[in-house]
């Protein structure tokens, strides 16, 4: 401002620094967000699992059908998108999607990690006379030990609930239930909340 006053110029050396310095502080954070935090030197320090892909696994379900027997074992897919600071879960049947609308990674006080989201499930249309859209939650501690996977519980709006069993995990995106659960490459599960 004097220098201005005084008639001088302004010097546009320190805008080119603040401008180099904003440019460079915006590319390592996108770095950070979708790439940096999950290196495993840098998981190592952080803790913060890397659960990202699609895991295959069963849903055992508590409905009754109306002629008094139980729901056999449903298999299902769940597809994980993460980066450093969001998460997303989408789960698969042969008959529904659910689609997260709010997830998150919640470190307990045991050291233990769990993804905990709210769905809305949405039927495909021709099951939506015994099936209808609806809302609900769900919880998956995440293993830490050779062959420990996701395992956990969900509860509907419908007053239904039950088990989440996933045992085998993919680093590709599939679309449905039918495509992930035919597919090769699917491994058992690893340890994910270090080193992997």
């Amino acid at each position: 401002m004097l220098a201005l006053l005084a008639g001088q110029g302004i010097s546009e050396i320190p805008f080119r620094v603040f401008s180099i310095a904003g440019l460079v502080a915006t590319l390592v954070f996108a770095l950070w967000e979708r790439f940096i935090w999950k290196w495993r030197t840098v998981r190592y320090f952080t803790g913060v699992p890397n659960v990202a892909g699609t895991w295959r696994g069963e849903l055992i379900s508590s409905y009754i059908k109306p002629d008094g027997t139980q729901v056999p074992p449903i298999q299902i897919a769940l597809y994980i998108s993460q980066t450093a600071s969001r998460v997303t879960a989408t789960l698969f049947t042969g008959e529904s999607k659910s689609f997260s609308e709010h997830a998150k990674l919640i470190h307990d006080q045991d050291g233990r990690w769990r993804l905990s989201w709210q769905y809305v499930n949405t039927p495909r249309p021709g099951v939506r006379d015994r099936s209808e859209r609806h809302c609900g939650a769900a919880e998956v501690f995440i293993g830490s030990q050779p062959g420990e996977g996701l395992e956990g519980s969900y509860f509907t709006d419908r007053r239904t609930d039950g088990e989440l069993h996933l045992t085998e995990w993919s680093s590709a995106r599939y679309g449905s239930a039918a495509t992930a659960l035919a597919a090769g490459g699917f491994r058992d599960a690893q340890p994910y909340v270090r080193g992997n």
